[in-house]
């Protein structure tokens, strides 16, 4: 199981770099409590829902329209910044899970926003064959999050403003290590926010890089792994190259078209005999749209698996992939493949992105 140790502290530290705030600003802090319950999105779930799930949270960040956020901001301010929270799922095979999530809220209306974020969480009730049974949600305590939701500004004054919302924040480990059902909650929340008078200066890192209008192009490597049946099982790494072409929208986003070529070690699981090198690569293609927050880029792609699709997953699926550029021409992923609204095939990679359109 090394390799799944090697894998998790990567993606560990991944989440942590997107966690960070990318400018360093942090003027504004907000207090909040959700009240909701963990969605039952597949039948194995319900007997874990008993209770509503609760939390509360706090967040750090600042309110703009200079940089990146200027591009998003023609209905009004952008936030950016950490939210921390502590979530408790309703049951005692959920347990609690306490996470810290890099955020942004971005301006549909003036006092209207859709929020983004993605990071890590912690969860207290891992499943454990001896210790906890039935809890067959999450298999390991730390996991990967990420949150989609909105919010409207019910009172706005410039000292402060009050919130109400409802969002979905989902957690699983990418099947990293089984069970991994995952928790998706559902809540509704309020939220009471304060500006304060304490700023830092900006990161020299803050802005980025520009991109030509046009049409561009990147490749990638990358490297992951899959858990399959029963928990404790061999762990199956998987090892691709992608190819993207991305045709400028606007500053806010790029509309992509890939292409993926996988060796997929897991394919052997469904086999009687041995399977030979070309028989576990998977070729895949893949459309959707590049969405560009500064350093960071959140790609999200319907794909089709084309060649030796898994027969327990299927062709179809959606393809998530976290990126931030540490250079102009390179940039870190941390994306995850997921079949059938079930997370799978997470990976680490690095991508090669010309400066310049070609």
């Amino acid at each position: 199981m090394a390799p799944a140790r090697i894998i998790r502290q990567l993606g560990f530290w991944l989440c942590l770099l997107a966690v960070a705030p990318l400018q360093a600003q942090q003027t504004t802090m907000s207090a909040g409590a959700s009240l909701g319950y963990a969605l039952p999105h597949r039948s194995e779930m319900l007997a874990l829902v008993t209770g509503h799930s609760r939390g509360l949270n706090a967040r750090i960040g600042n309110w703009d329209t200079t940089g990146w956020r200027q591009n998003w901001s023609q209905h009004g301010l952008v936030w950016q910044g950490v939210q921390v929270e502590w979530l408790n799922g309703g049951s005692e095979e959920l347990g609690d899970m306490a996470s810290a999530i890099w955020l942004v809220a971005l301006p549909i209306r003036s006092r209207w926003h859709l929020e983004l974020g993605t990071g890590v969480g912690w969860s207290s009730a891992p499943y454990d064959p001896v210790e906890r049974p039935l809890s067959i949600a999450i298999g390991t305590r730390l996991n990967a999050g990420i949150h989609l939701g909105t919010s409207v500004h019910v009172v706005q004054r410039e000292e402060g403003w009050i919130a109400l919302g409802a969002g979905l924040t989902h957690f699983s480990n990418g099947a990293l290590a089984l069970p991994n059902l995952g928790v998706n909650n559902l809540h509704i929340h309020a939220r009471a926010g304060w500006a304060t008078s304490h700023q830092f200066k900006e990161s020299r890192f803050a802005e980025a890089y520009d991109r030509a209008e046009g049409w561009r192009w990147a490749i990638a490597a990358r490297a992951g792994a899959r858990d399959i049946n029963l928990p404790g099982g061999v762990l199956h790494p998987t090892i691709s190259a992608g190819a993207y072409a991305l045709k400028r929208a606007d500053a806010t986003h790029e509309w992509t078209l890939a292409f993926d070529l996988a060796h997929n070690q897991s394919l052997r699981q469904f086999s009687d005999i041995p399977l030979t090198m070309a028989q576990k690569l998977q070729f895949s293609s893949l459309a959707g749209v590049n969405l560009n927050f500064g350093l960071a880029h959140l790609m999200l792609l319907q794909g089709w698996v084309w060649t030796h699709p898994d027969e327990a997953l299927g062709r179809r699926h959606l393809q998530a992939i976290l990126a931030y550029d540490v250079r102009p021409s390179w940039a870190i992923e941390l994306g995850l493949r997921s079949f059938r609204l079930r997370a799978d095939y997470p990976f680490i990679g690095i991508r090669y992105q010309p400066a310049t359109s070609s």
